[in-house]
């Protein structure tokens, strides 16, 4: 059995509940007892990071992890402490960004304490990545783009670090553990 996502990982967000009453035409139709969650703590955007990296606690139970090139290498990342952190597969990630829109991105999956999304990685995938804010207003501007389809992401700063903020769906069997 996979794991799904645990309560540090995963908030409900009722503004968003809310707005799921009022369906807008681009948002995906949505499974009868379903619920959008808020990530408590999105996903990190990280300029240091090799490979897009998720915990196994933030699996959905639809989500398959498969093995990969890296874990098949027996790739391991290195913690800022020096820890080595070994591969553990990869998975695609499914997740909607504060606009509603649907993202899909392949994950390696490791002992992390939070979803890192790859700068590296993403330019490799044909994104561009733009880290900027207004000169005037100082309001932080910095988005991800898809050159392909030319949908973005915004990102936002938050004590100096660019964050997506991100949802996902609970899965309609999906119980919270008391």
């Amino acid at each position: 059995p996979v794991p799904t996502c645990s309560d540090d990982d995963i908030t409900y967000d009722r503004s968003i509940l809310k707005v799921q009453r009022d369906v807008k035409p681009h948002r995906p139709a949505r499974k009868v007892g379903s619920r959008r969650l808020r990530m408590a703590r999105g996903i990190t955007v990280d300029s240091g990071a090799a490979d897009n990296v998720m915990p196994r606690s933030t699996l959905r139970r639809w989500m398959k992890v498969r093995q990969s090139e890296a874990a098949r290498a027996s790739v391991h990342y290195v913690a800022a402490n020096g820890a080595r952190i070994a591969n553990e597969g990869e998975a695609d990630f499914a997740f909607q960004d504060k606009e509603g829109k649907t993202h899909s991105w392949v994950c390696q999956v490791a002992d992390v304490n939070k979803v890192l999304a790859s700068v590296s990685a993403m330019v490799d995938a044909g994104h561009r990545v733009v880290f900027d804010r207004d000169e005037a207003t100082g309001a932080d501007l910095s988005f991800i783009t898809c050159k392909a389809t030319s949908e973005s992401i915004k990102m936002r700063r938050d004590r100096n670090v660019w964050t997506i903020d991100a949802f996902v769906d609970e899965d309609a069997d999906f119980s919270r553990q008391e």
